[in-house]
């Protein structure tokens, strides 16, 4: 009769091995049933993706255009440069010229593009009318997009030329053509810097909305006399033309003196000495013949 021995040891080996198999398939998933719907992931579930920064803001460039008539031109420009200044702007161009006793102003005003509108409102406020408005919205997202399109596009040009040029300096290759790689550099160095000073100024056309300003002052308030009697003014130009007359005589004189007197002594004495020789010789009796 045999052990059983062999028998027990072959029934313990697969009962733990059956065993060490049970935690591994508890871990794996069950597969999910084909009629029971699964959510879905969250990038599954969004709309759609975020459009990019240049189509979620629209570069816009805001110009107003205001004539206004008011009471006191000079008080008006002191209080609309106070109220550029209150929105965050300033004034860029001021021009003053006095006409009918009054000074007629010019002014161009920026102020933060967002604030145009309260600017608008507040410039209004202190005309006695309004005689023309004009405002206007120039779109350039699409110049924009382009010029930092072409300056990506140059940068990793630039720097593709850099990484060449030092490989070409570690490897001793001829002066030539490290120059030449140097004079390519310059040249889309060059382009970039154009580039981003256009950026520079679109931003700041879009940032800085510009407000043009024409002052007219009210007709009623215009003085009755322009400009006063000045009697002070009136001598002194009299006398100024009585001296350019006398100055004018005076040059004639010397003018007849160093000039005339010479001439008419140069043609006068020929004269007088020819007329003096014709009577002497016309006067000379005749010889009778025999």
């Amino acid at each position: 009769m045999k052990s059983p021995w062999p028998v027990l040891v072959l029934l313990l080996a697969l009962s733990g091995g059956c065993q060490r198999l049970a935690p591994e398939e508890a871990e794996a998933p069950a597969a999910p049933a084909a009629d029971v719907p699964q959510p879905e992931p969250a990038a599954a579930r969004s709309e759609a993706p975020a459009p990019p920064p240049a189509a979620r803001s629209r570069k816009l460039i805001r110009r107003l255009d205001l004539h206004l008539v008011v009471k006191d031109t000079e008080a008006a420009a002191r209080r609309l440069q106070a109220i550029a200044a209150s929105l965050g702007g300033f004034v860029s161009d001021l021009n003053a010229a006095r006409s009918g006793g009054v000074l007629h102003y010019q002014m161009t005003l920026r102020v933060p593009a967002e604030r145009l509108d309260r600017a608008r409102e507040e410039i209004r406020r202190i005309a006695l009318r309004v005689e023309r408005e004009q405002m206007s919205t120039e779109d350039v997202t699409d110049q924009y997009v382009d010029l930092e399109a072409r300056m990506r596009s140059l940068q990793l040009t630039e720097s593709e030329l850099r990484e060449l040029l030092a490989e070409s300096r570690e490897r001793s290759r001829k002066v030539g053509d490290v120059m030449e790689i140097y004079r390519e550099l310059t040249g889309v160095r060059t382009q970039v810097e154009q580039i981003q000073g256009q950026l520079n100024a679109l931003q700041n056309l879009v940032g800085l909305s510009t407000i043009q300003l024409t002052l007219e002052p009210d007709a009623a308030e215009k003085p009755i006399v322009a400009e006063g009697w000045r009697p002070n003014e009136t001598v002194r130009s009299s006398f100024s033309t009585l001296v350019g007359f006398l100055q004018g005589v005076a040059d004639l004189l010397i003018f007849l003196v160093v000039v005339g007197l010479p001439v008419v002594l140069v043609i006068l004495i020929p004269v007088l000495l020819l007329r003096k020789a014709w009577k002497r010789w016309g006067t000379k009796p005749k010889q009778e013949v025999p």
